[in-house]
């Protein structure tokens, strides 16, 4: 990805106006009720990807009720098998639509997820749902990068942040509230319509996609995509989340676990070394060169493990040591999500007005005073309004913002022809991370629930936290990239 240095003072970056394959020129931001209407089809699509993450947890025990006599091994794996597709297609997603047409590849995403839905609330046996939640995993991943870049040419500049903020919002506060969506139907009806209702959704989103999008890609190419490094980047990463899943029950230190590390320390170099010297890798390594993307994507590590972390390990205390029941669980939930919606809304005309260090690290910090509130007064004793809900609030308020505006800072200085590429790869890290912090909780839980053991959790996720605020405040650049001409101070030497 070639760069040149041109210094221009503008505070707003440009990066988003894609133009059509077919204009020459720049397209006109369309100011109807249609940009909005797409935002909306793009947001429920994430939705529908990142809800699947979650909403099993709180299913799985009926699910297990459902099969007797089914062995651990396949029982533990119609919860992986889902983020394990998911993690693992991400990378490929993102690239798959910038090189193939993105509205191409997330109306086939979405079709795909319907196909798994259906098979899930209508498997007959635990094989076939695990294969059905895998195929949901896979085509999720598809229409995830896809649909960001679809949305943001329908709306001015001016507005990018915005728009980026909701985008991240509406599959941050999904994944927040699909617990308690998921309680609640099972409260009414059997665990198969946790998958069947989002049937008629997936649907809307076909129509959406139908008469709201546009393709937005330049889908020529003068050599073929590299499909072994699309081979070897998929695998890097399904050995990564495969060693994290299975850890526990394989065992550390197990021959099974440490070939997956080996094996993905092996292939992950390679894999940068190849996309380095072909024509059409399945990402560019010169996107690591913009210093946005960079500092943006040590951020989401340290921020996101605390996000999905909490959202496994919140649950897990308020039922086994509160003894919470599958609604007052929900009910629970549901503040830090609502809020999270509110301010990452807020955070986005923020960032579009005066940038993204300020107000990231003023979010880490609020973060981390919820892990250490929780830390420090999160006890045995039940005491919701004062032990776990000011945590709730201030986790929502901070990650409602990172969890959005950190998305918009990553992609802020990308080239229009890469978005859906490095979207993948934030999104890709993103899911990858929660999985390792998941591991990381069963692991320091040790199959107990006491108390102790979940407050060097609250204290190792506040200190990853807390990182985020010296790293976005010292590191990440205050003016847009110079390499697109829209300001100084952004590219990495090599």
């Amino acid at each position: 990805m070639p760069v040149t240095e041109v210094r221009v003072d503008q505070r707003v970056p440009n990066v988003f106006s894609v133009s059509p394959s077919n204009s020459a020129g720049q397209k006109v931001p369309d100011l109807s009720l249609r940009p909005y209407l797409a935002l909306a089809t793009g947001s429920l699509a994430f939705v529908l990807g990142t809800v699947n993450v979650t909403v099993s947890n709180v299913a799985f025990p009926e699910i297990i009720r459902a099969f007797p006599g089914v062995s651990n091994g396949m029982t533990g794996w119609i919860i992986a098998g889902y983020s394990l597709a998911f993690a693992t297609t991400m990378l490929a997603g993102g690239r798959l639509a910038d090189r193939y047409g993105r509205l191409t590849v997330f109306r086939v995403g979405l079709f795909g997820l319907l196909l798994g839905a259906l098979g899930a609330g209508l498997a007959p046996s635990p094989l076939i749902l695990v294969l059905a939640r895998a195929l949901q995993g896979m085509f999720g991943a598809l229409t995830v990068p896809s649909s960001l870049a679809l949305v943001l040419p329908r709306f001015p500049q001016s507005k990018q942040a915005s728009v980026i903020g909701i985008w991240a919002a509406a599959g941050m506060v999904a994944s927040g509230l699909s617990p308690g969506f998921a309680a609640l139907v099972l409260e009414i009806s059997s665990w198969r319509w946790v998958y069947l209702v989002l049937v008629p959704i997936i649907a809307l989103g076909l129509l959406g996609a139908k008469f709201f999008l546009e393709e937005t890609a330049d889908r020529s190419a003068d050599s073929p995509l590299d499909l072994l490094g699309v081979l070897m980047g998929s695998a890097s990463v399904f050995l990564v989340v495969l060693a994290t899943l299975q850890g526990r029950s394989w065992g550390w230190a197990s021959p099974y676990t440490l070939a997956c590390f080996i094996g993905a320390a092996i292939l992950l170099p390679l894999f940068i070394l190849r996309s380095s010297k072909h024509p059409e890798p399945l990402f560019d390594p010169a996107l690591f060169r913009i210093r946005s993307f960079t500092i943006s994507n040590i951020a989401v590590t340290f921020a996101m493990v605390g996000a999905f972390t909490s959202w496994f390990l919140w649950p897990l205390f308020l039922t086994e040591v509160w003894g919470y029941s599958k609604t007052k669980v929900g009910l629970a939930f549901t503040p830090s999500p609502v809020l999270s919606a509110v301010v990452a809304v807020l955070g986005g005309r923020w960032a579009d007005k005066r940038g993204f260090r300020g107000i990231m690290t003023l979010a880490a910090l609020i973060a981390t005073a919820g892990f250490f509130w929780l830390y420090f007064f999160l006890t045995e004793e039940t005491q919701f309004w004062f032990a776990f809900f000011p945590a709730s609030v201030l986790f929502g308020f901070g990650m409602g913002v990172l969890a959005s505006q950190l998305n918009s800072a990553a992609l802020r200085d990308i080239p229009t022809d890469s978005t859906a590429t490095a979207n993948g790869i934030h999104q890709s890290l993103r899911y990858a991370i929660g999985g390792i912090g998941a591991a990381t909780a069963i692991t320091v839980l040790d199959g107990t629930h006491e108390v102790y053991r979940y407050s060097i959790m609250w204290f190792l996720l506040g200190i990853l936290m807390l990182l985020v605020a010296p790293l976005m405040w010292f590191l990440y650049p205050q003016r847009p990239s110079a390499a697109h001409g829209h300001g100084d101070n952004e590219i990495i030497s090599p």
